[in-house]
């Protein structure tokens, strides 16, 4: 019995020093910023979920629904998540590039070591990695199948020759990052000028 109390000492220990390096804040919907320690992404059914300690110690399972979103510092890098709804589904995705007309977000995975997707690969159709943001919180998913026709088409009428560029050398899946960085610069250029 002493051994079983000295391993579950132990590893609550490890997990509350684990937690202790993700500090930072959680946005509620009504705009109060809570802050504690983030211990854990994790899918479910449902979505996906996060575990996050109070400052008081009490720990909650917090599902995307109920807040905005939520961030934290490592190693002097910030990550900032959301929360969006889509098929069905309440996500938190993780903020890539924040541009004046489109941003970029992610899906969590097990990348980092404070994301578990491991229910994520039991899904029979997983969500798209990557969305982009436009509008008021509008969402386009960018899945790796069929990335060419909805990015033309949602690009045509904004910047028919980059949507032209698209599925070319440098405007492929993995240049994602560039392209919506590329539209972000057009558009700046052109409320400028205007």
């Amino acid at each position: 019995m002493r051994k079983f109390y000295s391993l579950f000492l132990l590893l609550a220990l490890s997990a509350t020093l684990s937690a202790s390096e993700f500090r930072g804040f959680l946005l509620t919907r009504d705009g109060l910023q809570l802050t504690g320690y983030f211990n854990l992404i994790e899918y479910s059914p449902s979505g996906n979920y996060i575990t996050f300690t109070n400052d008081f110690g009490d720990i909650y399972s917090i599902h995307p629904m109920l807040v905005r979103g939520f961030g934290f510092s490592k190693d002097g890098t910030s990550f900032r998540y959301i929360s969006r709804f889509h098929n069905g589904q309440w996500y938190f995705l993780r903020e890539e590039i924040y541009g004046r007309t489109l941003r970029l977000y992610r899906l969590p995975d097990n990348e980092n070591h404070w994301v578990d997707d491991s229910l994520l690969k039991l899904y029979t159709d997983p969500p798209p990695t990557f969305y982009i943001g436009y509008g008021e919180g509008q969402l386009l998913p960018v899945p790796r199948a069929g990335f060419k026709r909805i990015l033309r088409d949602f690009l045509s009428t904004a910047s028919p020759e980059l949507a032209g560029k698209i599925g070319k050398k440098g405007y492929r899946y993995r240049d994602l990052y560039a392209i919506i960085g590329q539209v972000n610069e057009l558009t700046g250029r052109q409320r400028r000028r205007l």
